[in-house]
């Protein structure tokens, strides 16, 4: 079964990183002492973070400002984010369009960790996409089995696990709208271009409809 979350509509939150409870007695204590010097400054810095859902970015690299989010997945640290790539191709009868790119780096939940190979920490590229079929007939037309193609050498498969159910069969006039995931080994910083490889469409007798390969060159820089 694939996991539904688009992790472009969750919903932003702050997150304060915790240290062991012994720690935590100490800074709550220090904390109290100074608060008659320091009350001012601390709740102002804080209550800026918290309403912005931002953090010190270490997880992915210098020391600027990010977003959070948490889901079911774990921890998301955005590096970038561009909700207006207003990418839109008729290939055949099909529409497709790729509105959104978002790069981060994921903590990922130890109950999800099989999907990541494993690992506790992973960057991930995700993609808004639209497909639509404009025809009555029967289209087969698959962008959440597309490939990434990085400036930094890597070429990787959409994680099907993850990615939304946006490809397949058209059957008529049918649109399919969601969001296709890649999991990449390097960090958030170093992508600067990536380039969307998706294989064109066909009909229900199996011929191709359209050019067999599109590909989409997107800037992911911050």
């Amino acid at each position: 079964m694939k996991i539904r979350h688009w992790l472009f509509s969750l919903p932003l939150v702050f997150l304060i990183g915790c240290g062991e409870t012994d720690e935590a007695t100490t800074s709550e204590t220090t904390e109290q002492t100074d608060q008659s010097t320091e009350e001012e400054t601390t709740s102002s810095s804080e209550g800026s973070g918290s309403s912005k859902g931002e953090g010190t970015s270490e997880g992915i690299g210098g020391s600027e400002e990010f977003e959070v989010e948490e889901n079911d997945l774990g921890i998301s640290q955005i590096y970038m984010k561009d909700s207006d790539l207003g990418i839109e191709e008729k290939i055949g009868p099909i529409i497709f369009q790729i509105n959104k790119v978002q790069t981060m780096r994921l903590q990922v939940a130890s109950d999800f960790r099989s999907v990541f190979d494993d690992k506790k920490e992973v960057t991930l590229v995700s993609f808004s996409v639209v497909a639509e079929n404009t025809s009555d007939d029967t289209v087969t037309f698959y962008p959440d089995q597309a490939r990434l193609v990085t400036n930094t050498g890597e070429q990787i498969d959409a994680v099907f696990l993850l990615s939304d159910d946006v490809g397949g069969e058209f059957l008529g006039k049918v649109r399919k709208e969601g969001g296709v995931h890649f999991q990449v080994e390097s960090m958030p910083a170093e992508l600067t271009e990536v380039r969307f490889v998706v294989e064109g469409p066909y009909n229900d007798q199996f011929n191709t409809i359209a050019e067999d390969r599109y590909e989409y060159t997107i800037d992911v820089s911050k």
